[in-house]
């Protein structure tokens, strides 16, 4: 029987990045995993990073398995066994999605036959938890209430310390196993920790937040300058392109692809060691499209760079 993890968390929360550090505790164990992700978006970036690294993955954007794509995860599960012969499924969801549709998938005859539930995980975002609790608390309160183990993600950029992340979630879930360890610091011990069996919570989530939620998928110009990369980070910050959420793309500069993420005011600036064309797509409340395709117009005219400062 194939084994099929979930790993949910809100957006932005760094849910590839640990998707990435589980399937290399997978592949050192001697296991065979492969990745399925579902973004909110018209963009499989998760999907690349991923690959890029070396592991199978599918990716599934452009609508969310709860709603258009349901029908198409049940065949894209099947498709993945029947190619790969996996031990481990490891999937990876949008940010908003409901728990309930996906059990209703494994529910599928064919897949029941095949696979079995293997670790439900929420990843915690440290840095935006407080936010998301204010804007989303109804959603993000059952996302953590249900879920067996919880990650708390970025503890090197958060201002709250670990201990007070930690009892703000145990009075959310007090049975939860809670793990509160920066991503350099995992051993194999923790995942051991992490993957030991907590099945059988019962997972209930009265909210739908798709439709409160927008998003664009566009094309910025390339070379990407240095300069055209501070102004977007900022005018996604401060909220010139609407009340962002998450930012996410690869653009390529001249001196090589990076890797842009942006949850909130969380800027993470990367080289891309794999390849990508140069996209970007913005999820927000509200997402001003004509703001962000004005400013890249603009910045086509701005000096080349050689890549990230």
């Amino acid at each position: 029987m194939v084994s099929i993890d979930l790993i949910s968390g809100f957006l932005g929360a760094g849910k590839t990045t640990f998707c990435n550090l589980l399937l290399k505790h997978y592949m050192e164990t001697g296991a065979k995993p492969v990745y399925i992700v579902n973004e909110f978006g018209q963009t499989g970036l998760d999907a690349d990073i991923i690959k890029a690294d070396g592991f199978e993955a599918v990716e599934m954007f452009g609508g969310c398995i709860c709603c258009t794509l349901k029908g198409e995860v049940s065949v894209a599960i099947i498709k993945v066994i029947e190619a790969f012969s996996p031990t481990h499924i490891v999937f990876e969801p949008s940010g908003i999605f409901i728990f309930d549709d996906f059990f209703d998938i494994l529910k599928v005859p064919e897949i029941k036959q095949k696979c079995v539930i293997g670790n439900v995980l929420t990843i915690v975002d440290g840095v935006n938890f407080t936010y998301a609790k204010a804007m989303f608390g109804n959603f993000l309160y059952n996302q953590i209430k249900n879920a067996p183990t919880l990650v708390i993600s970025k503890l090197e950029k958060s201002r709250c310390a670990p201990d007070e992340l930690v009892a703000d979630l145990r009075n959310i879930n007090p049975e939860a196993f809670i793990m509160a360890k920066k991503w350099e610091q995992f051993s194999s011990e923790d995942f051991k920790a992490l993957l030991t069996d907590r099945k059988g919570m019962v997972f209930n989530y009265p909210e739908h937040i798709h439709g409160r939620f927008q998003s664009a998928t566009v094309k910025p110009p390339e070379p990407f300058s240095q300069e055209a990369l501070d102004e977007l980070c900022d005018m996604s910050v401060s909220g010139v392109f609407g009340d962002l959420f998450r930012v996410k793309g690869v653009l390529n500069t001249a001196g090589g692809p990076i890797l842009l993420n942006i949850a909130r005011e969380d800027v993470s600036i990367e080289y891309f060691k794999g390849y990508s064309e140069s996209t970007l797509t913005f999820i927000g409340i509200t997402v001003d499209k004509c703001e962000i395709e004005h400013f890249l117009s603009t910045a086509a005219q701005m000096p080349d760079c050689s890549g990230p400062s």
